[in-house]
Formats: structure tokens, C-alpha cells, sequence
């Protein structure tokens, strides 16, 4: 027990005897890291003059000709650090930050080269140097004003006024088109608008307002709008022209159907007219005709018939036909000159008749030669006959005649009293007819319809005989002083066809 409290008591007075020895190190050092501090805040605390008045440097980066580079400086400001360099600047550079702006460590001097940017504003140019990028910022540099009614364009494409700002390409290029304020007058009607629209034209059509060809316009539409302006619009009034068969929907100005005519290049040719005339006053909705007229010379042929010519021949029996000459049709060429309205004839006048073949006549040759043919048998016997003739046989009496016995030659209606038609067989001839006998032509009538080969058998009323037929008739004796030499053709009647078989 003794033996370690010894060795503790020993082992207690070492450790005081080693402290005793580094504690006065440790106040040293304390008081030289005190002393330290305080004085690099000392230090930071003093206002900063001069490099040399300070006694210090600065480290400073410099962006020139496309290159940085790091230097050490005593300059105090940015125009300093570049003299101090041996940079000068042109016109067409600028520099970041400005020259009088005091140097700090580690800051970045720029010198940017400045870019050509055209501004054109309502069509006058100006040349501006920046190193400016964005529009909205060049504009402001430039002191130019936009507003949201101004049309702008970049490197010529449209830019809305809140693009602008962040704009991202380069600006090359600035247009600008200041709105102006435009009254409209519309055929009376004011109105008034803002228009960034360079002509009278643009401005109206951006407006909605749909023009005629023929609307006066005051300006005019390809006017160039450099402010404030008045626009008057004189409507034209609406119209139809017909021509060439299509209506044309238009507009005019003009007091006169001419003064129509030659604003819508409508002219007339030749012997056209115009329906209203040229001289009526032009009406609205008013519908107008130009008529185009053309006449022609128009030939037409036409058939020049021949005729039949009889010539009489003593040494041809009578009754027979002999072709002298045969005959043939011509031709005539009739002209006109036709009118014509829109292709449609209104009228033709006969100018001329030309004969291009003269028709040659038919000439037939007919017996004159009346001399017995021969004989026949009667009840009377033989009898000489001169000319035999197929006709269509009635048979009438005093009853059929309605009680009247005259004939036309003043005799009695009984049997042998003949009626015919004097122009075929002469009255008081003598015929012989099969199966009636032996009469007299004493009375005449109108005979059956479409015939002149005709005879009435005529009876008394206790007699009486009904006939409906065709037959032969014999003229007998000798030729009458006046014979009827030329008969006309022959032909049945029409009721009853036939013939003598």
C-alpha cells in the first residue's frame, strides 16, 4: 500500500514539472495568432486609393481581338488598364464594362466589336454601330420608340412588339411602320382607323374594304401613306352589260351608256349598236345590250321549171302526140342581203336575180288530122265514128233534177238527151254509148269531182236507168267546124278510181 502511494506522488510531480515547461509556448502562440488576425482585419478595413497608394496590385482579365488573357494591374479603372495596355479603341468598337469604371479583382474587360444595323423607319434609312444583339435593345440605344400599333420586322421577317425582347437572333435589319391614323369617307360613310399599311390600297383592304375597278379613290390606291390622311371613296353603281351573249356584273361612274362602254373596254364595231341607246343616263342596276350586227350577201338557188309546150301538126292524126323536144329544168340564184343581231337574222333584202341555167321546154306536137278512125256497131246498124273517148258514166232524170225537165240548149229531159262538158265533147255531138245507144249532147253540169271525162246519160222518169261506171263513147259523123283539137290530160274520178279497163 505504501509502495504506491509513493509511486503516484512521483508521478504527480513529473506531470507539474512538464506543464510548467509548455504552457508559456502556448501563450506565445495564442497571442501571435491574435496579433495576426487582427491585423488582416486592420488591413481590409483601410479604404482602398491607388495601387501604389495602397501598395497592392489587382489580377484583372482582358477579352480583345478574339483572345483573353490574364494580367496584373495597378490601374485603378478600366480606361487606365487599357492605356496601360496599349489598347486603343476605334470607332467601330465598344467596351464593357465603361472606361471610367473602377477595376475590382478578377474582373473581365470586354472589347466587343460593333455590328452594321440598318433601322428604316416609314421608308427612311439610317446606319446605326452597336454591339448590341436583341432589336427592342438596339432600338433603345438608338433612343427609337415602338408601340404595340407599330409593325415591326427583323432580318425582314414580322415581329409581334412582345417578341422582341427575347428576340434571339442577331438583328441585321430593322423596319419599322409607324401606324397612321386614317378617315374614311365610303360614299359618305366616316370612319377612322390606325393602319400600319404603306399605300391607300393595303390600308383599305386590311380594313375590309372591298374595291371595284371603277370606285373612284382620292389618294389614289397606290398613294404611299406617310401620316395622317383622309380617304374619299366614290362608289361606283352596280350594272349588267350583256355582250356576246354573257352578262357581265359591273360597276361605273359614267353618266352615259358611251362613257360605260368605254370604261369597260366594251367597244362597238361596224354596224353595232346598244340597247338602251348610247346617249340615255346611266341608271343603277341598270342592264345594258351591245348588239353585234353583221350583215352578209346570201345566195339561195332556186329551180326554174320547164314548161310543156303543145304545138299543133296537121299531119299527125288527131288525138296523137309526138315529143318534139324534150325539156329540162333550170336554175336562178336568188341573193339577199341578210341581217343578222347577235347571230340571229332580223331581216333579208332580195338585191339581185341571176339566171345560172335557163330551163329548156318540153315541146309536144298534136294531131290536127280529124279523119275517121272506123266504124262501130249500133243498134242503128255500123256508124262511122271520129273519136273515141273513156269517161265516167251518170245517169240523171227529170225526178233526180228536181222536177226540171230544161237542158241548157232549151230541150226536154228524156233518153238521148246527153250532158257533158262542151270543153271535151262540143254540144249537138252524136255519141254512141254501149248499152245506152245513140244520144245528142244537149246540157252540160258540174260533172264528179277531179274529172273532165264525164257524161250524164239523161232518161225520162218511167225509163230510168241508174249508171256509176267507166265506158267508152263514140263521136260519130264527121268532125264539127270547131274541134276541140288539144283535150286535157285524162283523169278518173276522183270519188270513183278506175278507168276503161
Amino acid at each position: 500500500m505504501s509502495r504506491n502511494r509513493r509511486t503516484d506522488s512521483t508521478r504527480g510531480r513529473n506531470w507539474l514539472l512538464t506543464r510548467g515547461r509548455w504552457l508559456p509556448s502556448l501563450v506565445i502562440v495564442f497571442t501571435f495568432c491574435t496579433l495576426f488576425i487582427t491585423l488582416a482585419l486592420f488591413i481590409r478595413a483601410i479604404p482602398r486609393t491607388s495601387g501604389f497608394e495602397a501598395g497592392g496590385y489587382r489580377q484583372v482579365a482582358i477579352h480583345y481581338a478574339g483572345a483573353a488573357r490574364q494580367v496584373t494591374t495597378s490601374a485603378d479603372t478600366v480606361g487606365e488598364l487599357l492605356a496601360e495596355q496599349g489598347i486603343e479603341l476605334t470607332e467601330a468598337e465598344a467596351l464593357s464594362p465603361a472606361a471610367n469604371e473602377r477595376l475590382t479583382e478578377g474582373m473581365l474587360v470586354t472589347v466587343l466589336r460593333k455590328r452594321k444595323v440598318t433601322v428604316e423607319e416609314n421608308g427612311s434609312e439610317r446606319e446605326l454601330k452597336t454591339t448590341l444583339e436583341k432589336p427592342l435593345a438596339i432600338l433603345m440605344e438608338a433612343g427609337i420608340t415602338v408601340s404595340d400599333a407599330d409593325r415591326i420586322w427583323v432580318n425582314g421577317a414580322l415581329a409581334h412588339h412582345e417578341a422582341l425582347p427575347d428576340w434571339t437572333v442577331p438583328a441585321l435589319r430593322i423596319k419599322i411602320r409607324r401606324a397612321s391614323r386614317l378617315t374614311i369617307i365610303d360614299d359618305g360613310d366616316e370612319f377612322t382607323i390606325e393602319s400600319t399599311a404603306e399605300t391607300v390600297g393595303d390600308a383599305l383592304y386590311e380594313a375590309g374594304l372591298s374595291l371595284y375597278i371603277t370606285d373612284e379613290v382620292a389618294p389614289s390606291p397606290d398613294s404611299l401613306i406617310t401620316g395622317p390622311v383622309t380617304i374619299r371613296i366614290s362608289r361606283a353603281i352596280p350594272l349588267v352589260l350583256k355582250v356576246d351573249g354573257v352578262d357581265i356584273d359591273a360597276r361605273t361612274n359614267a353618266e352615259t351608256v358611251a362613257d360605260v362602254l368605254t370604261d369597260l373596254n366594251a367597244p362597238l364595231f361596224g354596224l353595232d349598236f346598244v340597247r338602251p341607246p348610247e346617249d340615255a343616263a346611266v341608271e343603277e342596276n341598270m342592264r345594258i345590250e351591245i348588239v353585234r350586227v353583221t350583215e352578209a350577201v346570201v345566195a339561195e338557188s332556186e329551180v326554174i321549171k320547164h314548161i310543156v309546150q303543145y304545138r299543133p301538126d296537121s299531119n299527125l292524126n288527131l288525138d296523137a302526140r309526138a315529143l318534139v323536144q324534150e325539156g329540162r329544168d333550170g336554175r336562178r340564184e336568188l341573193r339577199y342581203r341578210v341581217r343578222y343581231e347577235n347571230g340571229i337574222e332580223v331581216s333579208r333584202e332580195h338585191t339581185e336575180t341571176v339566171e345560172a341555167e335557163a330551163a329548156v321546154n318540153r315541146i309536144v306536137a298534136y294531131g290536127t288530122k280529124a279523119v275517121p278512125l272506123g266504124t262501130v256497131q249500133t243498134p242503128n246498124g255500123p256508124r262511122q265514128y271520129w273519136r273515141r273517148l273513156c269517161v265516167y258514166v251518170t245517169s240523171y232524170n227529170p225526178t233526180s233534177n228536181g222536177g226540171n225537165l230544161n237542158t241548157s240548149t232549151g230541150a226536154d229531159l228524156a233518153k238521148g238527151i246527153i250532158a257533158a262538158k262542151p270543153n271535151i265533147i262540143p254540144y249537138y255531138s252524136q255519141l254512141y254509148v254501149p248499152g245506152y245507144g245513140i244520144g245528142t249532147v244537149r246540157d252540160t253540169g258540174g260533172g264528179p269531182s277531179g274529172t273532165d271525162y264525164w257524161i250524164d246519160l239523161g232518161y225520162s222518169d218511167h225509163d230510168y236507168v241508174r249508171w256509176r261506171k267507166y265506158t267508152y263513147v263514140y263521136l260519130l259523123g264527121s268532125p264539127p267546124a270547131k274541134v276541140p283539137y288539144r283535150l286535157p290530160a285524162w283523169t278518173p274520178n276522183s270519188n270513183w278510181p278506175g278507168n276503161c279497163g
